[in-house]
């Protein structure tokens, strides 16, 4: 469940709270009751370090303008051995 930032347009304190996804955003201020807005914050996501057959890192297209047998677009085809 992620955990997001707010901050209270009043008292300017800061506090997070673990949400769903699907919650409404908190509007009212622990501390003052104020209004309070929910701030945008790096968080803590994953990274999928897989590429769609399976390989690790990204595709040599991405890095190099070319795929790894040769081509200037995607070809479909699994990662060639190196």
């Amino acid at each position: 469940m992620p955990t997001y930032e707010y901050e209270c347009n009043d008292c300017r304190v800061r506090f997070e709270r673990e949400q769903s996804m699907s919650d409404a955003p908190l509007v009212t201020c622990p501390e003052c009751g104020g209004r309070v807005r929910r701030l945008v914050t790096g968080g803590t996501g994953f990274i999928n370090k897989t590429g769609s057959h399976g390989q690790k890192g990204p595709c040599s297209l991405e890095t190099t303008g070319r795929t790894c047998c040769g081509r200037d677009q995607r070809c479909g085809a699994p990662r060639c051995e190196e």
